[in-house]
């Protein structure tokens, strides 16, 4: 018996499976997802167990020294998906296979490989005792929900990976449908996953959950500590807590006997990781749901166009909620041609219904997809704009440290009084952001307490939870935000929502652009109304006539779906097409473009049809790098990646040249 071994630290030429033999001492203690010590070439090295083979691939078979963990990080089923994942999205297996450790494994590792140390973490099955699942009483169900449950426990008694889709408007109750099905789960003896898209979203759900529900829940996403993640961990691992809430990386704590994956507001581009490997969580709930017979429910007010494809297909199972609760009706919408008011940021109308919630005590959401006070900065004169020195993005200004700043790398300067191309000093601000609305509401309203709630207002770690008890509790009367406002946020005394700029994302060059625009307002749209009081939604725009715009304002999911699904079939995009993209960036121009010809050809020969480029990247320069494109598209999304794959491993990529393989992208800026 020979144990299969992955390396801790992979070359695209090391990161393969090893076999090395087991001493006697070792082999009644040893099992898959160990973390060991062996040799490597002239070194010790740090590996995992990832199986065991009756027979080697090689002849001489060097031993494990030790095994360097007090128990398994893993088990055969989290090796499984993530080969599954290495596989499908072109990453390193042990890329991959981090994602299923324990948080901080990674970091420790390097200790390790000196002083071969014991691991603290401790992940036994038997420290702590399983938790009793039990769960306080929920609500009265609405006919509706009581159907769409029917559904769901019939799926999870039948112990069958069920894909369905739980399509309710806002404010449908869908959350309590969750929670009633994942009661079902636990009566089973089961445990359950639930995703949401923002950490902003997690101290609600956690509130709500944990009323419910009480110690049997655990949280896991990035703005918590190693420690408080590596705390939670171990209580999922050891079945304390049988109900895992978080963001897109949730999906990978090792619950015991998985039952249920719930996604909320499943269309989100955030569940799509940016880093390798570059998985999507709906996708790997899938295979995760596969691998344990467990049921995925997918659930939103505006699904992505690919899931309700599948759901109008007969893919997914759909279910619908089509009323609010107690039938209170969805917020009335008027949109306002900004063409008739462009020297104003906010319209007479926005003004007046501002007015009108403040003298009633109530509260106002304010929209604007834009952080910082103006979005660039542009010489009348030349028409210079001035961008950041590192990636091709016009710099945004922020009145908080008077700087121009890139919100893609972070880079920041004082902005110069005169043009940096012709030396005029008709250096001009436009476009409008959070801060200049803040700055803004501050003159018109000046005893209205102002809430901003941005990426650069909330980055500190606990911010969320303080921003959402202070607009929860009434203690600010206006919220202006970004889109991360437009998720989940359930406030009673939120009675209108203004829709500063709803172009903003509209006429990005990307062809989900119009779903995204639609997806964000009608979100937004969905804030207000929810309780006792009756809501009003002001979309300001100068694209009145948009189809997106108008659906968004009629609360109209079906019409734009078919305006957009036979845009996707005429174009050949998702769902009719699968989508590979390749990014080669470089410092040097040259050398980038010169692989990604390279690149190009190699895959046409392999390819007959359907590869596109290269080209230069919407974001020609990012970070310092020249970014060039190859696009990939057709039906067989296996032969796509098997051409990148022979591609890859017969081009010679410069040091200072990088690949990105990007499997089904969300986006291609």
């Amino acid at each position: 018996m020979f144990a299969e071994i992955l390396l801790s630290k992979s070359t695209s030429k090391t990161d393969r499976v090893y076999h090395y033999s087991i001493p006697d001492n070792l082999k009644d203690k040893i099992k898959v997802g160990h973390q060991v010590l062996v040799p490597f070439g002239f070194r010790k090295d740090i590996g995992y167990v990832v199986g065991f083979a009756e027979q080697a691939d090689v002849k001489k078979v060097k031993d494990i020294i030790e095994i360097t963990s007090d128990q398994a990080f893993f088990d055969e089923k989290a090796v499984e998906l993530a080969k599954w994942m290495a596989d499908y999205y072109c990453s390193f297996f042990i890329k991959a296979l981090r994602m299923v450790m324990p948080p901080g494994t990674k970091g420790k590792e390097s200790n390790k490989r000196k002083a071969a140390a014991k691991r603290a973490f401790k992940q036994s099955q038997n420290e702590t005792p399983l938790a009793t699942a039990t769960a306080l009483p929920g609500l009265k169900p609405t006919q509706e929900q009581n159907n769409a449950l029917k559904v769901i426990k019939s799926s999870l008694d039948d112990d069958k990976p069920d894909k369905i889709l739980l399509y309710g408007v806002t404010g449908s109750g869908k959350t309590e449908v969750y929670m009633q099905a994942i009661a079902h789960v636990l009566e089973q003896g089961k445990s359950a996953i639930v995703l949401v898209p923002e950490i902003s979203l997690t101290p609600q759900l956690i509130q709500r959950f944990e009323e419910r529900f009480q110690d049997l829940t655990a949280s896991l996403h990035s703005h918590m500590t190693i420690k408080q993640r590596s705390d939670e961990w171990r209580r999922v691992a050891s079945g304390e807590a049988k109900i895992v809430l978080g963001a897109r990386s949730a999906v990978f704590a090792p619950v015991k006997n998985l039952g249920l994956i719930v996604i909320d507001e499943e269309y989100e581009t955030s569940y799509k990781q940016e880093q390798s490997p570059r998985y999507h969580a709906r996708e790997v709930a899938f295979q995760l749901a596969k691998l344990h017979n467990a049921v995925v429910v997918l659930g939103s007010a505006t699904p992505s166009i690919e899931t309700f494809y599948h759901a109008e297909k007969g893919d997914y199972k759909k279910l619908t909620l089509s009323q609010r609760i107690d039938n209170r009706p969805l917020p009335p919408v008027e949109i306002i041609d900004m063409r008739k008011h462009k020297h104003s940021l906010l319209s007479e109308k926005l003004r007046e219904e501002l007015e009108q919630t403040l003298s009633r005590g109530e509260q106002a959401i304010l929209f604007i997809n834009r952080r910082g006070f103006f979005t660039f900065v542009m010489c009348r004169e030349c028409g210079f704009t001035i961008e950041c020195p590192h990636c091709s993005i016009a710099l945004t200004y922020h009145t908080s440290d008077k700087r121009i700043r890139c919100n893609r790398c972070g880079y920041s300067a004082t902005p110069s009084s005169s043009c940096p191309r012709c030396n005029s000093v008709a250096v001009t601000y436009f476009g409008i952001g959070t801060q200049r609305i803040e700055d803004e509401i501050a003159k018109s309203f000046p005893k209205a307490r102002v809430l901003r709630y941005d990426k650069d207002s909330v980055g500190k770690r606990g911010s969320h939870e303080k921003f959402f008890t202070a607009i929860s509790q009434g203690e600010a009367d206006i919220l202006i935000g970004t889109q991360m406002v437009a998720k989940g946020l359930d406030v009673g005394n939120v009675t209108l929502v203004g829709i500063v700029a709803a172009d903003t994302a509209l006429h990005i060059p990307e062809f989900r652009s119009t779903e995204h625009t639609f997806q964000l307002l009608t979100q937004v749209a969905g804030r207000t109304g929810r309780h006792n009081l009756p809501g009003k939604v002001i979309i300001q725009t100068f694209s009145p006539d948009h189809y997106a715009i108008k659906a968004a304002a009629e609360h109209d999911y079906k019409t734009f779906y078919q305006r957009e699904i036979k845009e996707r079939q005429e174009v050949g995009y998702p769902p009719f097409a699968q989508l590979v993209s390749l990014v080669i960036s470089g410092e040097e121009g040259r050398k980038a473009m010169k692989l990604a010809e390279d690149i190009g050809n190699f895959l046409k020969k392999r390819l007959p049809n359907g590869v596109l480029g290269p080209a230069l990247a919407t974001i020609q320069k990012l970070r310092g790098q020249w970014r060039f494109r190859v696009l990939l598209k057709g039906q067989d999304l296996d032969q796509l990646r098997k051409a990148v794959a022979e591609t890859l491993s017969n081009i010679v990529v410069p040091t200072d040249v990088r690949v990105i393989v990007d499997v089904a992208p969300m986006g291609m800026l």
